[in-house]
């Protein structure tokens, strides 16, 4: 069997026997089986993200699961072990990918459709490769400014052998996932199934790492386009679709799950959550939105005193309801919107910025905005209004902890039901950089960890 290393020193990762062989994958079936086990393997963080982020608030539950509560007042060691968990589970999907790509040369291809299909095998690898180094990349290494551009960034393997490779510079992972989608662009893949990654897709993905950037001109040329009949997608039927196993013209790309999700908020059905939705999220009267995110709901965890709460819905209430899970809604033409309309704000185009979130807070039944009775709809007025109604649409989904990240925003911790703030992680504040696992450095000298964080000495 061949062993396969990950983009990192330390980890040895051996697949299936049927993929292990080089001359394995020869048909263009096995290497879409093993692209959709690289699929499968994507990391699901979504619950931990939001937890470090603002979109939640502790109840009275929340102390009886330690470790959780531990990562929402950022602590060091939690943060660490959650960090393991994630870097591990990314470089897996990159090792998968890294052996599909080689042998796709061993595919014989018998006509001209299986020649277009193994070119999309290839093309969706490549993207998929570039959205976990770009996720990578906004986990552990700093936000993209001129002075960060030679700053220890991921690592970055191409190769299935083991190798013991420093991190790469903030340009040089940028650099690198620019050419990784660049490459599956050049692929025309008009896949109408959501969990790979067509060429849609990958324009979205671009637009995310182009506002990642700052280069909010890249940003309008890339997205614009895909919001041409945006409104046909941003139906009632369409978002409600979103948190179900139906079909919704509004997901991009949205991986195939076949367990539970978000089962780490419920501390019973009966007794409730351990997070429940920050105070600070509210909606407009009549937003389709309110009633996936807002699940109204009595705590019994006290029987002499119940205690309604706005627990999380989306996932969550799916879960209550044990209602299956088939799609994690990853990237949507909402967040093509946001990313668009935030560009266009900071681009000094405020009149087309406010022009599309209008189209987009129409379609979802939220009161439109207009500059002549809110003035504060200019400069970073109305990018924090942007950002407020991206927080709205993506809350509980991972979303907000990268823009908080981006942004340099203070982040503040709250006591139980959110009645107070109990501390506030400051931009800048080291933890932002999730630190290098110990299982990285202790066999790759090569790795530097990040600053602040502490190096474990090893044997």
């Amino acid at each position: 069997m061949l062993a396969l290393a990950a983009a990192t020193g330390c980890l040895d990762i051996r697949l299936e026997d049927q993929y292990s062989d080089p001359s394995a994958i020869n048909s263009v079936q096995r290497a879409r089986e093993l692209l959709s086990s690289a699929y499968n393997s994507l990391p699901r963080i979504q619950v931990e993200l939001s937890v470090l982020s603002d979109d939640f608030v502790p109840t009275n539950l929340s102390g009886s699961y330690a470790d959780l509560l531990n990562l929402y007042n950022w602590q060091e060691r939690a943060i660490d072990d959650f960090s393991s968990t994630v870097w591990m589970d990314y470089y897996m999907t990159v090792a998968t990918v890294n052996a599909l790509i080689p042998r796709l040369e061993n595919v014989t291809v018998e006509d001209e459709e299986d020649e277009t299909a193994l070119s999309q095998v290839r093309s969706e690898a490549l993207a998929l490769k570039a959205m976990c180094y770009f996720d990578l990349l906004r986990l552990y290494g700093p936000v993209w400014t001129d002075e960060n551009m030679d700053k220890d960034g991921i690592i970055l393997k191409d190769r299935l052998e083991l190798q013991f490779l420093p991190r790469s510079s903030v340009r040089d992972c940028i650099s690198e996932i620019d050419g990784l989608l660049k490459e599956a662009l050049s692929v025309e893949n008009g896949t109408s199934e959501v969990y790979y990654l067509g060429t849609q897709a990958v324009n979205a993905l671009k637009t995310e790492v182009e506002l990642w950037k700052g280069n909010y001109k890249e940003v309008i040329k890339c997205g614009l386009p895909l919001l041409s009949d945006a409104e046909s997608r941003w139906t009632q039927t369409d978002y409600d679709n979103l948190w179900s196993d139906s079909e919704s013209k509004e997901r991009i790309f949205a991986p195939y799950i076949f367990d539970t999700f978000y089962t780490d908020l419920c501390y019973d059905t009966e007794s409730g959550d351990y997070y429940i939705l920050n105070d600070d999220i509210v909606f407009d009267e009549g937003d389709m939105r309110e009633a996936w995110t807002v699940w109204q709901f009595t705590m019994s965890a006290d029987t002499d005193n119940p205690r309604p709460v706005r627990n999380m819905g989306k996932y969550n209430r799916l879960y209550y309801e044990d209602t299956e899970v088939r799609y994690i809604n990853t990237l949507r033409y909402s967040g093509v919107c946001f990313a668009v309309a935030e560009a266009y704000a900071r681009d000094n185009q405020e009149p087309e910025a406010i022009a599309l979130m209008n189209r987009y807070l129409a379609a979802r039944g939220a009161q439109t905005w207009d500059l002549s009775s809110d003035p504060a709809l200019t400069g970073d007025g109305l990018v924090e209004a942007i950002l407020e109604e991206k927080r709205k649409e993506f809350v509980g989904e991972g979303t907000r902890w990268f823009d908080l990240k981006r942004l340099d925003g203070d982040l503040p911790r709250y006591s139980n039901f959110g009645n107070n703030i109990s501390s506030t992680i400051k931009a800048g504040d080291y933890r932002w950089l999730f630190p290098i696992p110990r299982s990285e450095y202790r066999y790759n000298e090569a790795v530097h960890q990040n600053p602040d964080w502490p190096v474990i000495a090893v044997e």
